[in-house]
């Protein structure tokens, strides 16, 4: 599919509204298939799913509701356009959540490009050198790198056997205590730790060989 046959689809996109979607996810690779053979639908669908959690995520790099709205809209658009490439080794939230992240820092970068540099000079004039204080707040590549270690550890969990990751979920997620989750899985409590070590080791060779394929 050619970008000008793209570009109807891209222009829908653009124009539709933060709405709440349906957030089940058992047939999003059929969806992702769907949306990759041109069916405008499937693609509205995606949006419908994931706009919301990705609009919160521009929100907290950008602090500003019309640019996190911008981000969103061009990361969709990007995501449209690229589809065909996405190779799908990750969940589609994963891929569209760092296309988010890189369109608000792009964003985020443009906004500080375009700031007047008159308020440093005051405070230059005034004998305190246009020292800015640190508000505290985490930094946008701070927030890239958290969203991306949560996104790798959900993929961890969500590849961990059955009876492993409904331990990971109430023991480690809820935080439950071990004798809490017997109780509600109907297990031992012996039984619970030794699922729990067992998704912990697992879950750790996940993030190694992680990381070793990022260091590549």
């Amino acid at each position: 599919m050619s970008v000008s046959e793209l570009q109807p689809i891209v222009n829908a996109v653009r124009g539709l509204p933060l709405v709440p979607g349906n957030q089940g996810r058992s047939d999003e690779h059929s969806l992702v298939a769907k949306a990759k053979l041109g069916h405008d639908d499937a693609f509205g669908e995606l949006y419908n799913r994931h706009q919301r959690k990705v609009y919160r995520t521009a929100v907290r790099i950008l602090r500003n509701q019309q640019d996190a709205e911008d981000a969103v809209q061009r990361a969709f658009q990007r995501a449209l356009v690229n589809l065909q490439r996405f190779r799908e080794d990750s969940t589609f939230s994963s891929w569209l959540t760092r296309i988010v992240i890189n369109e608000a820092l792009m964003l985020l970068r443009q906004r500080r490009a375009q700031e007047p540099l008159h308020e440093n000079s005051v405070g230059a004039s005034r004998g305190d050198g246009g020292v800015e204080i640190a508000d505290g707040r985490p930094t946008p590549e701070e927030i890239l790198c958290k969203s991306e270690r949560y996104a790798t550890l959900r993929q961890a969990i969500a590849e961990l056997r059955e009876n492993l990751r409904v331990v990971v979920l109430h023991r480690e997620l809820q935080g439950l205590t071990s004798a809490e989750t017997a109780r509600r899985l109907g297990l031992t409590v012996s039984a619970v730790k030794a699922r729990t070590f067992h998704a912990r080791r697992s879950l750790r060779k996940h993030l190694e060989r992680n990381l070793r394929e990022q260091a590549r």
